[in-house]
């Protein structure tokens, strides 16, 4: 007996293929969506164990939070001098330290040759206070932004230290200052020095950060958008979740229109928006401060 072997007709290869083109059309972007929801999440979650882990150092140092960078004599690499060895006996892990979205998740190598400090210090950031920007000179317009009429001022928690003769990002770093290392040196603020511990930012996520010393710039401040010149562009404060594009500022500046995670000094973490990060208050004297980015009065 003879049997006929039926196949599919060109027409119905088609419509299977159109069919599985549409479903993909429609399930792709909730598998972005999915993913990128599940990155927020976890950095949401780094963020929060950070700043646990620097109130956890403050109360071992009579309120202090801890300095962005404190070189010493025996630092070979920047690792050596961030905030990260500061914070480490408290987190217990390395990998709290590195976003989910960013593309460099190198460890540092502490014992190999040569010692390298990887990628983790481009992932998150403090937010350093003015003075290790513009210098002793509290007059001076640096440690103020273009974001807001007639500039606004910043000043975040985070100090810097060093040892005798072991001073290197205080004179080598981008950013103009009038008084070199020394004129950078300043004390972390502790909690109770903060006038808005609800609303001011300790710990946020960044992008080619590099603890704080590198800036590039032309309104030097930490979480202030980068110009054009600079390898990474754009905004520090990074908007890497729920990305809608670019916003450019007084035709200088750009940044990533976004979500990006943000712990404050009272303990709570939570996703804002980048342009919200840029909400001005009126402090004393009717001067204009970046709420968020702002510890004082």
């Amino acid at each position: 007996m003879n049997q006929t072997r039926k196949a599919f007709t060109l027409i119905e290869l088609l419509v299977v293929i159109a069919i599985i083109a549409i479903l993909a059309a429609i399930l792709f972007p909730v598998f972005a969506q999915a993913k990128d929801a599940a990155k927020k999440t976890q950095s949401l979650s780094n963020v929060k164990q950070q700043v646990t882990s620097h109130l956890l150092y403050s109360s071992d140092f009579d309120d202090l939070f801890s300095p962005l960078a404190h070189e010493k004599q025996t630092d070979t690499i920047d690792y050596d001098s961030s905030f990260i060895p500061l914070l480490l006996p408290y987190t217990k892990s390395l990998r709290l330290f590195y976003s989910p979205n960013s593309k460099d998740q190198s460890d540092p190598k502490l014992t190999a040759s040569p010692r390298t400090s990887g990628g983790v210090l481009t992932q998150y950031a403090m937010l350093p206070r003015w003075q290790v920007y513009a210098g002793t000179d509290a007059s001076n317009a640096l440690w103020r932004t273009a974001y807001a009429p007639n500039g606004a001022l910043m000043e975040g928690i985070a100090g810097y230290s060093f040892d005798e003769g072991a001073a290197y990002f205080g004179n080598n770093n981008y950013c103009t200052n009038n008084g070199g290392a020394e004129g950078s040196r300043v004390g972390s603020l502790g909690q109770t020095s903060v006038a808005r511990v609800s609303e001011t930012a300790l710990v946020l996520e960044a992008r080619g950060w590099d603890y704080g010393f590198f800036c590039r710039s032309p309104w030097p401040s930490p979480a202030d958008a980068i110009d054009d010149t600079s390898p990474t562009y754009g905004i520090n404060f990074d908007g890497r979740y729920t990305f809608r594009g670019e916003q450019r500022v007084n035709n200088l500046v750009r940044y990533r229109i976004g979500v990006g995670a943000v712990g404050f000094a009272d303990g709570h973490a939570k996703t804002m928006e980048t342009g919200k990060f840029y909400e001005t208050i009126d402090v004393a004297g009717g001067q204009k401060a970046y709420r968020y980015q702002y510890a004082k009065e």
